[in-house]
């Protein structure tokens, strides 16, 4: 039990951490905790990548299906970092074609005004890949990462050029995650700051059954002596994992990062046999997740006083609040390496089929995506998911986090749980393994129910955690949240909406929403005002996301939305982009 201190005193405590890290550039009360850094996946980096294919398309640049990890064939990696300018990218183009990599593993933090819209994302990736497409024959992006600064300064590119030297029977799986900060009572480069950010690099091996032969090559940086510090602790955790640590070029910008490039051999066929998920399977998870609304919420309650006395009136004491977080940092705190030995334990041997009575189907990391992973999973496969309950480590703190708007899913976490989809027969033995490791909590939250368009069900009360109405229907409604990075071509039907709204909705900004919603669900058309006051709206492309996108156009609280005149048409494709007139 934490000894109780006084309100004034907890505060006091909060703010001299505060200042601490504001004398090294970072604002506690502004900067994103963990994998919430991350750029907005759904309304940002998806769209932008469809911008860039379509912008790209001719070059010899390949992005690889959307997955956890980069996966090679063949083991002994050989790496060749390069960083550069977000700005005016430069390559070292004959040293990268010596190299000759196999594929690239690509960080980006970018300053949070070029990271809030797919245009300037977009923009920012074009100039990248403009550059890169100098390479001699395809290169493939197996894996990206993107991150905001809140510096305009810190925004670099990080390439981490790969391949294998050994095309033996195994694979090498490679990730990259970073963070800038997890536990803002924490001191600055302490070890469970470096342990998690880590561990949250190493969950998608893990995710994966990969844990033998770790490599890891670093992303650090602090201003000052923290740098040096960060280097040592990362070093020392390498080392307790039994790890091989490269030093290798840093930022070296004197803003915080930390997090890594990280691999692993796989000597056994990697779990991601979607075609093979059929109706009947279970979803199990290994723990409750949804860490970040606790950190968000912790210090949000901090810098805003009527919201402290709100929390303890209605939810729970802040004693109870920090026992909560610190038993949700010390779970970060830990490799699931053990989790990793139980999925390895049931896949295929290198080059042998899937037997569902056997093996793991599919497998994913429940992080900054929170329960949207388990829509990725049904569009994956091809399949529809319901969820009978989403386990959270604190369902009063995610409701609290998510009504007062201070994490937009309160599902989300870092170094989180990890989901499995197996066979009913095989699911008990599964859960009997992870249950023996300590601190799981391995349960069946939902399962397979046929096959369908990449739909999710989930429980009503789901509502309760994501308040943001655009997000709530791109979870549910049967279109592709993936949207340019599918894993795979899924059939559905074109068609096209002409949709007259009216209401108070010229000069207040709506349409610039209105395309941000359509790009963001892969859709084309046009959007245009009226001489009579109404804009007129026609879109085209999938079905189900035309019908994500009406949804979306209920939820713009700029506009006073009198009424929607829907005209459904044949599709005919007559819009390259999305534009407004």
């Amino acid at each position: 039990m934490l000894m109780k201190i006084s309100k004034e005193e907890r505060v006091s405590r909060f703010l001299k951490h505060v200042g601490k890290y504001a004398s090294i550039g970072v604002n506690l009360t502004s900067l994103a905790l963990g994998c919430s850094v991350k750029v907005d996946l759904y309304n940002v980096l998806y769209p932008a990548l469809s911008i860039v294919k379509s912008e790209l398309g001719g070059l010899n640049i390949k992005i690889a299906p959307r997955e956890d990890v980069a996966v090679l064939r063949g083991s002994e990696l050989d790496l060749m970092r390069v960083i550069t300018s977000v700005d005016s990218p430069k390559l070292p183009i004959n040293t990268i074609n010596d190299f000759n990599p196999d594929a690239l593993i690509l960080l980006v933090e970018a300053f949070q005004g070029n990271a809030s819209d797919p245009d300037s994302f977009a923009n920012i990736m074009i100039r990248l890949f403009r550059e890169l497409a100098m390479v001699n024959g395809e290169l493939v992006i197996g894996k990206g990462h993107s991150i905001v600064s809140t510096q305009p300064n810190a925004s670099i590119h990080v390439l981490d050029f790969i391949k294998t030297r050994t095309k033996d029977d195994a694979y090498t799986l490679v990730n990259n995650d970073t963070i800038q900060i997890i536990d803002p009572m924490d001191e600055i480069a302490s070890r469970r700051q470096v342990s998690v950010a880590l561990n949250n690099a190493l969950n998608d091996l893990f995710s994966k059954g990969a844990f033998k032969d770790l490599e890891f090559y670093p992303v650090y940086d602090a201003p000052g002596d923290y740098n040096h510090k960060l280097f040592n602790e990362v070093k020392a955790y390498v080392n307790e994992l039994g790890g091989r640590l490269h030093e290798v070029e840093q930022p070296n910008l004197g803003y915080l990062l930390i997090g890594s490039t990280v691999a692993s051999r796989l000597d056994k066929e990697p779990p991601m046999f979607y075609s093979e998920v059929k109706e009947g399977f279970k979803i199990i998870v290994t723990r409750p997740f949804g860490e970040l609304s606790i950190i968000g919420t912790y210090v949000a309650l901090h810098v805003d006083e009527e919201l402290y006395d709100k929390f303890e009136r209605g939810v729970m004491t802040i004693d109870e609040l920090e026992e909560i977080k610190e038993y949700a940092l010390n779970q970060m705190a830990k490799p699931n390496i053990d989790v990793a030995k139980v999925i390895y334990s049931h896949l295929p041997e290198f080059g042998r089929r899937f037997n569902s009575d056997e093996h793991i189907a599919a497998t994913i990391d429940i992080s900054g995506p929170g329960i949207f992973v388990f829509k990725e999973l049904a569009e994956a496969a091809n399949v529809k998911i319901k969820l009978s309950h989403i386990p959270l480590i604190s369902p009063e703190v995610a409701e609290f986090a998510a009504s007062n708007y201070i994490i937009s899913d309160a599902t989300a976490g870092t170094n989180g749980a990890v989901a499995l989809v197996v066979s009913s027969k095989l699911a008990d033995d599964v859960l009997s393994e992870l249950g023996k490791i300590p601190g799981l909590k391995p349960m069946v939250i939902g399962e397979v129910v046929g096959k369908g368009e990449g739909t999710l069900i989930v429980p009503d009360y789901v509502a309760k955690y994501i308040k943001d109405r655009s997000m709530l229907t791109k979870l549910t409604v049967a279109s592709n949240i993936l949207q340019g990075v599918a894993r795979q071509n899924t059939a559905s039907r074109l068609t096209r909406a002409e949709i007259l709204v009216t209401g108070k909705v010229q000069g207040v900004g709506f349409r610039p929403l209105v395309r941000r919603s359509a790009k963001s669900l892969g859709l084309t058309g046009i959007a245009r005002n009226n001489d009579d006051g109404s804009v007129l709206i026609i879109v085209e492309g999938e079905e189900g996301n035309i019908k994500a996108f009406i949804e979306s156009l209920r939820s713009i609280n700029i506009a006073e939305i009198r009424g929607l005149d829907i005209k459904w048409s044949n599709y005919r494709g007559e819009f390259p982009d999305f534009t407004i007139e």
